[in-house]
C-alpha cells in the first residue's frame, strides 16, 4: 500500500502546470465555501443577537392564555413570586415587566395601529438596547417614546402630542394623550415601525380602572429577563421554574419558543451551508474528473508495461483512485487555512455594507457584517471532499481496468 501511495503521489505531480491548476482551484473553491459559511453565520449569530438584545430579550414569563390569545386581561397572576425568584438567582442579569396593549396611535391627521409596552423605563434599558439607542430626546418617566421609523410616518417630533385609543381590562375604551418625549433607533426597522413605549405608573392606572398608581399592586402581561451566559439558559429557566411554588396558568419560555423563526434559522442554516459547499466541491469534482482522464489517455501505454509486468487490475484500481484522492485533498489544507485566516482578519475588522443599510435595517441587521470562524464544518469539508473524490475516482479508474496490456503497449 505504502507503494502504491508513494507511486500516486509522484505520478499526480508529472504534470505540475496541470495538477498545480487543478490543487489552486481546489483550494479557492474550499476558502470560497468556508468564507461563505463564516460570513452567512455571522449574519445569522447578529440577527439573532440583535433580536434577543432589541425586543425578545433571554427568557420571557406570561401567562397561557396571554401568550395563546394576547387577551388583555391575562396578567400574570402572582408576579411578585417570579421577581423574587430572578431576584435571588445568581445567573439572572437584569429583568422587566411589561404591560403590553394593542392600540391606535393619532397624531394629527396621521394614524396608525401600534403596539403598546407599559414598561420600568431604568428596568427596561437594562434588559434591552433599543431604548438606549436615542435618537432624539430621552426614555424616561415622562411621555411617550415612538420609534424612529413610527415618528418618520406619522410625522411626529419631539414634544408632539399623540393620542393613543385602546381597550382596558373591563373592556371600556379610553383615548389617552401623551407628549413625544424621545425617539429611538433601534435596529430593526419593522419593530421601529409599530412599537412605542410608555411609563408603567402612568398607563396601568388607566389599564386597570383605578385612580392611584401608588397604591395599584404590581402587575404585568410579561416579565422578560437576561442571563450572564446565554449557554446555561436552559439550566437556568428549570431552576427558576422549581423556584416558583405555585405558578399557576404563568409559563416561562426561553427565546427558541418564543421566536421559534430564530431556532429554525439555526437549523436551516447549517443543511443550506453543507449544501452550499456541496455544490462548489462538485463543480470541483469535474475538473478532477478530467484531469485523471487525461491522465489515464497519457499515460496508456505504461499502464500496459505494468500489468504486463506483472501488476493486478486490482492494484491499477487502486493506484488510478489513490491519485484521484490525493489530487483532490491536495488542495484541502490549503483553502481551508485560507478561509479561516480571512475570516480571523474580517471577524475585527467588519465588512461594511452600508449602500444597503436600509435594507439590512428592515432585517433587523445591522450594516457591518462581522463574520464568524467555522472550525466545526471543517470535518465535514473534509468527508464532502473525500466522497466526491472517490466518485470521481470511479470512471477513470474504470477506463484502466478496460485497458489490454499488449495493446496498451502498442500505443505511442
Amino acid at each position: 500500500m505504502s507503494l502504491l501511495l508513494s507511486m500516486a503521489w509522484r505520478n499526480i505531480w508529472r504534470s505540475p502546470w496541470r495538477s498545480g491548476v487543478v490543487v489552486g482551484a481546489m483550494a479557492l473553491g474550499v476558502w470560497a465555501g468556508i468564507f461563505m459559511m463564516g460570513l452567512a453565520q455571522g449574519v445569522n449569530d447578529t440577527r439573532t443577537a440583535n433580536a434577543l438584545d432589541d425586543y425578545i430579550g433571554h427568557a420571557q414569563i406570561a401567562d397561557s392564555s396571554f401568550i395563546d390569545n394576547q387577551e388583555v386581561q391575562a396578567i400574570i397572576a402572582d408576579p411578585h413570586s417570579w421577581t423574587a425568584a430572578l431576584d435571588a438567582h445568581p445567573e439572572v442579569e437584569s429583568w422587566s415587566e411589561r404591560l403590553l396593549i394593542t392600540a391606535v396611535m393619532q397624531s394629527g391627521a396621521a394614524s396608525a395601529p401600534v403596539q403598546v409596552l407599559a414598561v420600568d423605563p431604568e428596568r427596561e434599558a437594562q434588559v434591552f438596547k433599543a431604548p438606549r439607542r436615542m435618537h432624539e430626546g430621552t426614555f424616561d418617566s415622562t411621555g411617550i417614546t415612538l420609534g424612529l421609523k413610527l415618528a418618520e410616518q406619522l410625522g411626529a417630533g419631539l414634544g408632539d402630542r399623540v393620542v393613543l385609543t385602546f381597550q382596558d381590562l373591563r373592556g371600556e375604551i379610553h383615548s389617552s394623550l401623551y407628549q413625544v418625549s424621545g425617539i429611538y433607533d433601534g435596529i430593526s426597522n419593522l419593530v421601529e415601525g409599530i412599537q412605542v413605549y410608555v411609563p408603567l405608573a402612568e398607563l396601568a392606572p388607566e389599564l386597570l380602572g383605578t385612580s392611584d398608581s401608588l397604591s395599584q399592586p404590581m402587575v404585568a402581561h410579561q416579565i422578560h429577563f437576561r442571563v450572564r451566559n446565554l449557554d446555561s439558559l436552559d439550566q437556568t429557566v428549570g431552576e427558576l421554574t422549581a423556584a416558583v411554588a405555585n405558578p399557576g396558568s404563568s409559563v416561562l419560555r426561553t427565546w427558541r419558543a418564543i421566536s421559534p423563526d430564530l431556532r429554525y434559522a439555526d437549523e436551516v442554516l447549517a443543511q443550506s451551508l453543507l449544501l452550499f459547499m456541496a455544490v462548489i466541491l462538485f463543480a470541483m469534482a469535474f475538473g478532477i474528473l478530467n484531469t485523471m482522464l487525461m491522465a489515464i489517455l497519457e499515460r496508456t501505454r505504461e499502464l500496459g508495461m505494468l500489468m504486463a509486468i506483472g501488476m493486478t487490475r486490482r492494484k491499477v484500481f487502486r493506484l488510478v483512485v489513490l491519485e484521484t484522492l490525493l489530487l483532490s485533498f491536495a488542495g484541502l489544507p490549503l483553502g481551508l487555512l485560507l478561509g479561516h485566516l480571512t475570516i480571523a482578519v474580517t471577524s475585527r475588522t467588519g465588512i461594511s455594507l452600508t449602500g444597503v443599510e436600509k435594507g439590512m435595517a428592515e432585517l433587523g441587521l445591522q450594516s457591518t457584517i462581522y463574520p464568524v470562524p467555522v472550525p466545526e464544518y471543517f470535518l465535514p469539508v473534509a468527508l464532502l471532499v473525500a466522497v466526491l473524490g472517490l466518485l470521481s475516482s470511479l470512471y477513470p479508474a474504470r477506463k484502466a481496468l478496460k485497458l489490454n496490456p499488449i495493446e496498451s503497449m502498442r500505443v505511442l
